[in-house]
């Protein structure tokens, strides 16, 4: 009975790690797009899928400019 209540728990640890470190990564994401506060780290933790989808919806605030030069084009 104590070993499949712990086993029971195992997935949900998991859930919770690996969603960890997917919102990270898309605090990283909002980070990028000029967006800046915890909120958004918080609102794809707690909500994943709809925080996802708000953070990969949100514009981009145009904050550093990249240069794209010929060498970094591939060759077709």
């Amino acid at each position: 009975m104590m070993l499949s209540t712990i086993l029971s728990f195992i997935p949900v640890v998991i859930f919770f790690v690996i969603n960890w470190f997917a919102a990270g990564e898309f605090y990283k994401l909002a980070e990028d797009k000029g967006y800046h506060g915890r909120k958004y780290f918080w609102w794809a933790f707690l909500v994943p899928i709809v925080g996802y989808l708000l953070i990969l919806a949100m514009p981009d605030r145009g904050g550093e400019q990249r240069t794209v030069y010929n060498q970094d084009l591939p060759e077709l």
